[in-house]
């Protein structure tokens, strides 16, 4: 009996190994902390429910990229943000024209710089010349002198232009911050970048010679652009407290206001400006 019962124990002590060995597999201690509960409070979070990065950047590791993050102040920090596509470009800006869709599921974890960049360039290089088309239309319909090309207006529009996407939309993702709703800088001004698209098409169609048809596509474009934004931010917005939200919330669409009726006043109103101009 004595010599059976040790053999069932050298059987069990030849199976050891392999428990222990799965044992080691499920060790989930790290030094940092004891057991599991700290590992899943270090999970990071899903952005399914809106902005909810806490880090500066919504930081992603681009393929084939070297191990070890750039520094900040490096080209080669920058140049992830815009490694995107055409197509996931267009994509973007044609979704900010119908903003049905929830935006942070279209960017998904791939946020951009390089569709805000351009689009904010391409809507100031058409300020210009679209200005200056209606600027000689309207010296032709009143048979005035063809006016000269006015490089204040360039200029003027890079300062506007490139302030709201990027100067305000830094403002607003501070300010979400300060009241801890827990925004991403890059997220916020992707929805500034490409909610400047509805822009585009109205800066070429405001060459029409008509004051009321222009008024109307800026009442279009703000409705459009404001819808899209408010729509983004809200869910953000409201993780700040009731009063704080609503107050934040009219902030944004009077920022916005006002930059529609710069772009009108200062863009698309060429019939005042050739009055003035004589």
């Amino acid at each position: 009996m004595a010599r059976e019962e040790y053999s069932v124990v050298v059987e069990m002590d030849d199976d050891t190994p392999v428990i222990r060995e799965e044992l080691e597999f499920q060790n989930f201690s790290s030094g940092s902390g004891v057991g599991g509960k700290i590992t899943q409070d270090k999970q990071p979070s899903s952005n399914n429910s809106g902005f909810n990065d806490t880090s500066f950047f919504e930081t992603r590791t681009p393929q084939n990229a070297p191990q070890g993050g750039h520094p900040l102040w490096s080209i080669e920090y920058y140049a992830q943000y815009f490694d995107v596509d055409t197509e996931h470009v267009l994509t973007r800006a044609a979704k900010s024209l119908l903003p049905k869709d929830n935006f942070v599921d279209v960017v998904g974890s791939n946020p951009d710089l390089y569709g805000p960049f351009w689009i904010s360039t391409t809507l100031i290089f058409l300020l210009f010349v679209t200005s200056s088309i209606a600027g000689s239309i309207e010296a032709i319909i009143n048979d005035r002198k063809k006016p000269n090309y006015d490089f204040t207006i360039l200029y003027f529009g890079v300062i506007a232009i490139y302030t709201y996407t990027f100067g305000v939309s830094l403002f607003v993702w501070g300010a979400l911050k300060y009241f801890g709703c827990r925004p991403s800088l890059l997220d916020t001004v992707g929805l500034y970048g490409y909610g400047l698209t509805i822009w585009v098409p109205i800066s070429i169609i405001c060459v029409v010679p008509h004051d009321l048809l222009r008024w109307v596509l800026v009442l279009a474009g703000f409705a459009i652009s404001a819808f899209f934004i408010t729509k983004n931010l809200y869910p953000v917005i409201s993780r700040a407290e009731a009063k704080t939200s609503r107050l934040f919330l009219i902030f944004v669409l009077a920022a916005h206001a006002a930059f529609a009726l710069l772009l009108k006043f200062e863009f698309f109103s060429y019939e005042t400006k050739s009055k003035t101009s004589t």
